[in-house]
């Protein structure tokens, strides 16, 4: 590509961020210079890297991922420990959650082989400057010159700070930012801080120590990490909570028998249960002793000077973000200067105010993630350093039961990653189960304050249920009945005693009393209406069950059905359901199914739902109405009250005696496994309440319009107008149908809307009203539930979001390049090897 000759960058400090920032100026046809102030670019400084899918895919597209990975063994399992080398968390497997859902392993390696591998990708070498410190900076309306400590100059039209947290060209930047914005530069100055301190290491081989596992340890004021890599070694981190906070530039430096002292002092950490750092001190081959800085900063850019890396973002690595977001950074900055340079001013060079535009879009765009990286970081240092209560209570006792919840922390980090936009997308990018996606992740999150004001309808109708249905009539009426156990329509006696517990046969037997005219056939219209109800209900409860075994839903009200069922089962489930709906659709946005993973279900537990929901809750309803007798029927309806507890329990039964739960396994290989099982089980009940609703509402009926409304359509007045329990049963069960099957429709409605924003679905409103109008006036609201839930279902199974970056677009957005779509040669597995694929 042809250089733009009047354009050129200069780029203090030869680094991650640096010298990613110069190959991708190079691709770009962009001059440039880096001015390195040590003499050497790849030194060895015994640092290690880690390497994570957001870094790996900019890497990937200048082509340095593979070169990468052949000097290395990626990681393939993460353990956490407390301090005596036990495991604390249950999913030691997210390295290859994170290679399912991006395409990229956790590539763990020394620093100075991944600077090596950049400097061999420039091909001009002689735009790369060593022993050019920077001493001064002169800023100009027609350009940056720079004076380097050998007394040599460079002048260029923009000057980028990537020389690490000591920056000079920050400095040279706050003194030009300092006029304009003196209070974000005070700041900025007092931003740096230390709290923490560090040993870090290379040791030959330990015995013990396995190759590609990670081993973080959590203990008082300290923690460790260390990870096995090839070649018989292992790279570790000592991290210690210092005696006080440091702040600026008065910062500790540490002489060789303080690292020995600060060593010694940590011989008895437990790396693995049967490993100390003992061990690997004495193998040791290299370590420093440094202060942990951490800071965000406010002025990123100003006139023509820009920072990247750690000039701007300095955080703690026990994430391994650092470098990550370096990359990022410097990723982002490149595609504003390629835009700069591509859209020159009148004198063949970018104007002052499209730098400055240009630096402030950089600035805008970068800050709010990069800020939120540092801070995350900041909190699993404290809380791997166990510094209070809540942080230890948190690691021995809610860590073994958070699942994948902090691999999808760390996915929240990945999916809106910069790309370079002037280069090929890699197609191994594209291929896995979470597509990159700039609309989403890291402070981009759909504000859940906002999803609650929208759903404040679903309050409303809990509130006008809850008034409209209130029992208050019905109390005395129960109360007389159980009083002289007889019910006034007949002269068999109401059963008060079915469990033996006085506690729960007291507790169920004001709901025996309002369905005994409902069982007693005395009202043939009633009881029909009734079983229609229920009927429909039973596919509302297997859609509740199968949310609950759904990975998008943990740690939410979701995962509990059961109270949201049998609190219906006492006040209504019309009064439950909205409350239900609320905190699904305010908790569980579209944005959770950015990993295809996280749709799906368990596997074991969701095709049993349809036999649990059929033994414990359909038998029972069915014995309940159609029993020859008056006394089997009651005692039937008192099995079925229950019925929330009995399904659950029954799914969860039958879950556990199938073969070994695969969920672990699906998530990684098989995210469709569960569908079938969900068409089976939601499409059986469906056909069950049409064929319910076909016979009742219409053949019953006699295929009579007004009638079939009377039986669902609630009255015009509320039940506590009723002047006796067999009408007030009639009119709570039409108003506890209408509220349910109301707020469902209301519930599945928020859901397309969401479907539909995320671009996932282009039929306009009015053909999907029609469609689930006549659905429910053919089918019923039952079946009309179960087909909305089921296309739903489809829709977050095999749609993605508009704004996700798919193999489809990958390929227009190459070809628009004029790169052909091309096979990846080689890809990283995610059991850590590496093999051809065609």
């Amino acid at each position: 590509m042809t250089e733009n000759p009047r354009f050129r960058v200069l780029i203090a400090g030869g680094g991650v961020a640096g010298l990613l920032l110069a190959n991708a100026l190079e691709r770009g046809g962009i001059d440039y210079i880096l001015l390195e102030r040590r003499d050497t670019l790849a030194a060895h400084s015994g640092a290690a890297i880690c390497i994570l899918p957001n870094g790996c895919r900019i890497l990937d597209q200048l082509g340095f991922y593979d070169a990468f990975l052949e000097t290395t063994v990626p990681m393939n399992w993460i353990y956490d420990r407390d301090n005596k080398g036990v495991p604390i968390g249950p999913t030691p497997d997210s390295p290859q959650l994170g290679f399912a859902r991006t395409g990229y392993m956790f590539v763990f390696n020394d620093r100075r082989a991944l600077l090596q591998i950049m400097v061999n990708g420039i091909e001009d070498k002689s735009k790369l400057l060593m022993n050019k410190a920077l001493v001064d900076v002169t800023h100009s309306a027609a350009g940056v010159t720079v004076q380097c400590h050998d007394g040599t100059a460079y002048s260029g039209d923009i000057l980028v700070g990537a020389d690490g947290v000591s920056s000079k060209t920050r400095e040279a930047l706050w003194k030009l930012a300092a006029e304009e914005h003196p209070d974000k530069v005070k700041k900025d100055t007092e931003a740096l801080t230390a709290e923490f301190q560090c040993l870090f290491g290379i040791c030959s081989k330990v015995d013990g120590m396995e190759i590609g596992k990670g081993e973080y340890g959590y203990d008082s004021d300290r923690s460790s990490l260390a990870v096995a890599v090839k070649n018989g070694r292992t790279y570790y981190f000592i991290f210690q909570k210092m005696d006080k906070t440091y702040r600026g530039t008065d910062m500790p430096h540490y002489s060789r028998n303080e690292v020995e002292e600060f060593a010694r002092a940590h011989f008895d950490m437990k790396i693995r249960p049967d490993v100390t750092f003992e061990a690997m001190w004495k193998n040791t081959l290299a370590a420093n002793l440094v202060v942990l800085e951490e800071a965000t900063f406010e002025v990123w850019a100003h006139g023509r000077i820009a920072c990247i890396g750690d000039s701007i973002h300095k955080m703690t690595p026990n994430i391994g973000f650092g470098g990550n977001t370096a990359i990022e950074s410097a990723a982002a900055l490149a595609n504003v200067i390629k835009e700069m340079a591509d859209k020159p001013s009148d004198r063949g060079c970018p104007s002052e105010f499209q730098i400055k535009e240009g630096f402030a879009a950089y600035q805008s765009k970068r800050k709010p993630r990069a800020d939120s990286i540092v801070k995350r970081s900041a909190e699993i240092t404290r809380l791997q350093a166990l510094q209070r209560f809540s942080q230890r209570a948190m690691v021995r006792y809610a860590f073994p039961y958070l699942g994948d919840y902090l691999a999808n922390m760390q996915a929240e980090r990945f999916v809106g990653a910069e790309l370079i936009s002037f280069l090929p997308i890699p197609r191994r990018s594209v291929s896995a189960t979470m597509p990159f996606n700039p609309t989403q992740g890291d402070c981009r999150e759909e504000s859940k304050l906002r999803r609650a004001a929208l759903a404040l309808p679903f309050l409303l109708l809990f509130y006008l249920a809850k008034t409209l249905m209130d029992p208050a009539p019905f109390i005395p009426w129960a109360t007389e009945i159980l009083h002289h156990k007889t019910v006034p329509w007949s002269d068999a006696p109401v059963m008060t005693r079915f469990y033996h517990l006085e506690w729960l046969d007291e507790l169920l037997g004001p709901l025996m009393v309002f369905f005994s005219p409902v069982l007693s056939g005395i009202d043939p219209k009633l009881s029909a209406q009734a079983f229609l109800f229920l009927a429909d209900y039973g596919i509302v409860l297997a859609i509740w069950l199968i949310e609950s075994a759904r990975r998008a839903n943990v740690f939410t009200p979701a995962r509990l059905p059961v109270i949201f069922a049998l609190a219906g089962q006492f006040v209504g489930v019309g009064v439950v359901s909205p409350l239900y709906y609320f905190l699904h659709y305010v908790l569980v946005p579209i944005e959770n199914f950015k990993a295809s993973d996280m749709r799906l279900t368990s596997t074991s537990y969701t095709r049993s739902v349809l036999p649990a929901t059929a033994a414990a809750y359909y038998i029972p309803l069915y014995a309940s109405f159609f029993w020859p007798s008056f006394a089997g029927r009651v005692s039937w309806n008192f099995l079925w009250q229950l019925f929330p507890i009995w399904t659950v329990l029954l799914a969860s039964l039958m879950a556990s005696c199938q073969s070994p739960n695969t969920e672990r396994e699906d998530r990684l290989r098989n995210v469709r496994k569960d569908l079938p099982f969900i068409r089976t089980t939601v499409g059986a009940l469906a056909a069950h309440s049409g064929v319910v609703w076909l016979y009742y509402a219409w053949y019953k009926a006699g295929f009579d319009a007004r009638a079939v409304s009377e039986l669902v359509l609630p009255p015009m007045h509320s039940p506590q107008r009723a002047k006796d329990l067999l009408t007030f049963a009639g009119e709570f069960l039409r108003f506890d149908s209408a509220f349910l099957f109301g707020n469902t429709f209301l519930w599945l409605g928020y859901l397309f809307w969401d479907i539909k924003h995320a671009g996932m679905l282009k039929m306009g409103w009015g053909w999907i009203v029609v469609y689930a109008a006549a659905a429910v006036v053919v089918l019923g609201p039952g079946a009309t539930t179960g087909m909305g839930f089921l296309w739903r279902e489809e829709l977050i199974a095999t749609r993605r979001h508009w704004a996700a970056v798919t193999e489809e677009k990958a390929r227009e957005w190459n070809l628009r390049l004029g790169h052909e779509w091309a096979e990846d040669k080689t890809s990283g597995l995610a059991d850590g090897t590496v093999k051809s694929q065609k």
